[in-house]
């Protein structure tokens, strides 16, 4: 049995615990991952495991949608087998609370459904979702469960990419030399990332046919360089300096990707 998406709204109200808050700015939390022990039981439960694995290995569970190597996990990394669960790369935690919002890209306001489905057009090269698919449903379920006790409107600490900006240019042969000294070994020196004894993405690939596409907010400098900032090395938080971490975006950024398909055809 599936949650509907009819229900949708409950899981939201019994997880994402809170109301809106009415001052000037919204208040601050800390990001903090639930127990697998408050994990509900029944459709709900199931639904909460199924959405996981659809985020942490996305390709082989909906390969009608993704058109590259990469699964959410990629960019939305977690521990302890969590997806979505770390500070300064996207995490899910608090997610629900946050929509619908205002979308620049859309010009207008947007739901989460809809922002995930930038993500399968984009980061995964691929297709939306229709927005009562049963996958979809399912994800939404995982990320409110990783909302429990976060207030609606509450921004947690950590939250989305920061940002990464300097006064320059970034140095693409600098980078080449970073890469090659601290990303090589992951990503490959052709940039098709590594797979698993299974055949599956261990590490992303950075550019090529199988990564990320033009419209993809990985292809913007300065969320590229804020991620490699924080999150690369692999494991190695903010090992590099402002100016390697530029510098390595701008090498990556330098080489052929996807484009952007409309409606992602």
């Amino acid at each position: 049995m599936r949650v509907r998406a009819a229900s949708l709204t409950a899981v939201v109200c019994l997880l994402a615990v809170g109301s809106a808050a009415h001052a000037e700015e919204p208040p601050t939390v800390a990001l903090t991952v639930p127990t697998a022990a408050t994990l509900p039981d029944g459709p709900l439960g199931e639904s909460i495991v199924r959405g996981r694995r659809f985020l942490s290995d996305t390709p082989a569970q909906l390969p009608d949608f993704v058109g590259n190597g990469l699964a959410c996990r990629h960019c939305h990394p977690g521990r302890n087998g969590e997806v979505g669960t770390e500070v300064n790369a996207a995490p899910f935690v608090g997610v629900v609370g946050r929509f619908p919002q205002y979308s620049a890209r859309h010009g207008g306001l947007i739901t989460l459904e809809q922002r995930i489905d930038d993500c399968f057009e984009r980061s995964l090269n691929g297709r939306a979702l229709p927005l009562d698919h049963p996958a979809l449903i399912d994800m939404l379920a995982y990320m409110s469960w990783l909302s429990q006790g976060v207030p609606v409107g509450a921004v947690v600490q950590g939250h989305g990419i920061p940002a990464l900006t300097l006064e320059r240019e970034p140095d693409a042969a600098h980078g080449e030399a970073i890469y090659q000294a601290k990303c090589l070994a992951c990503h490959g020196a052709d940039g098709s990332g590594t797979l698993d004894g299974d055949g599956r993405t261990l590490f992303p690939p950075l550019w090529g046919p199988q990564s990320f596409n033009s419209g993809a907010g990985m292809s913007r400098q300065t969320t590229a360089a804020g991620f490699i900032k924080h999150k690369m090395p692999f494991g190695a938080d903010d090992s590099l300096s402002d100016e390697e971490a530029w510098d390595v975006a701008g090498f990556v950024l330098t080489h052929p990707r996807p484009s952007l398909q409309p409606h992602g055809h």
